[in-house]
């Protein structure tokens, strides 16, 4: 049980922190310098991390009890179907029409890993 719900506090922490980003909320990740795992000029961490956390809290509850009640154990898999797509596709590339409309425009503008170009638009608020 303790451990299900680890696992549900951790999954829950990778949703939330990296829907945060993705949603524009912390934009420092889409040109943060390339590592071993980025080879593209486009940064997919963030998406990865959130079909981590969609799987983790799709399969906690199966931990924290034996038999959860179906609508649970649907919602459970449900996510956990989401979140593997989300995933496997965000560790080779993400298609940049999935990407939020901020970061397709400062795409658009020249940004790329390691480089300096505005996350912000002038007049766009912060």
């Amino acid at each position: 049980m303790w451990i299900g719900i680890g696992v549900l506090l951790f999954g829950g922490l990778l949703v939330i922190a990296n829907l945060t980003r993705i949603l524009g909320f912390d934009r420092e990740w889409a040109r943060a310098t390339p590592s071993i795992f980025n080879y593209l000029a486009r940064n997919f961490m963030p998406y990865t991390y959130l079909g981590l956390g969609l799987v983790l809290v799709g399969l906690s509850p199966q931990l924290i009890v034996t038999d959860p009640p179906e609508l649970v154990s649907a919602l459970g898999g449900i996510l956990a179907l989401l979140g593997i797509p989300i995933g496997l596709i965000s560790l080779v590339h993400w298609p940049l029409f999935l990407s939020p409309p901020w970061y397709r425009r400062w795409y658009r503008r020249g940004g790329r890993m390691g480089n300096n170009a505005p996350l912000w638009e002038p007049g766009e608020r912060r």
